[in-house]
């Protein structure tokens, strides 16, 4: 499976605006997300925080019959202090038991049997920690629905370990050479603009736009937010990639 398309560097030209989203690395995450890695230059994983658990990195939600439900994957139990990266995979993990729920869930859907061996083959491969598979599934993703954005960990870039909430995305942002910092519009108002201002940096927020698509049956009402593995497995993986490029920045 070839990730190729999705980088590991960060290169911007001199003098030229360069836009950084930092998003914790989520387990198959829904499609505003991918919204967020569509609108900016270089997308930063932040693996080197405080992991917290029973959140969107260990699991999603997947839509069984009108319900949304939970899957995910297992964790080792570990220290509250640990970071992301630091997060290692239970060895009670056991792809099939999340292979088995989406294949009854999704046993109409016309792109179920293609994506259900496409999430196969990531979740197979070994992986010790939760980062490195979010890593790997989301660097998949952006492939499959032709997004072609550079990625990269905070973890590999030069930033104090003392630093925390804004100070921390500051620095994340000057360590990647960013001009401007893009946020999710919901968080808008864990920063100051001013703040980023005062160091050169343009605060902006992504507001998502989400389209309804069918799910099952036409009577039944459309059901929001779920893991972008739901969209994917009722529509091509161009319609997706289109609706990824979709979302609308506003300054903070």
């Amino acid at each position: 499976m070839s990730l190729a398309r999705t980088s590991n560097v960060c290169a911007p030209a001199a003098d030229q605006q360069y836009r950084i989203a930092i998003m914790q690395p989520y387990f198959l995450p829904y499609l505003g997300y991918f919204q967020l890695i569509a609108a900016v230059d270089c997308f930063v994983i932040f693996d080197n925080v405080q992991f917290i658990k029973r959140g969107w990195i260990e699991r999603n939600r997947y839509l069984l019959g009108q319900e949304p439900k939970w899957f995910g994957v297992p964790l080792t139990k570990g220290s509250q202090t640990q970071q992301i990266m630091e997060k290692r995979i239970a060895e009670t993990f056991a792809p099939d038991d999340i292979l088995n729920k989406l294949s009854f869930a999704y046993r109409r859907a016309p792109h179920a049997p293609r994506m259900l061996a496409w999430l196969e083959a990531l979740l197979v491969e070994p992986a010790q920690g939760i980062a490195e598979l979010n890593e790997r599934i989301l660097r998949a993703c952006c492939c499959l629905i032709g997004l072609q954005t550079p990625i990269i960990r905070s973890s590999a870039l030069p930033i104090s370990a003392d630093s925390k909430a804004q100070d921390r995305i500051l620095e994340v942002v000057q360590a990647s050479a960013g001009t401007h910092y893009l946020n999710p519009f919901n968080g808008g108002h864990l920063y100051q603009a001013e703040a980023f201002q005062q160091v050169g940096i343009t605060l902006e927020l992504l507001k998502a736009n989400l389209p309804d698509y069918r799910q099952g049956s036409s009577e039944q009402p459309f059901v929001p937010g779920l893991s972008i593995l739901d969209a994917l497995m009722y529509n091509d993986a161009q319609t997706v990639g289109a609706w990824a490029k979709r979302g609308e920045i506003v300054r903070a």
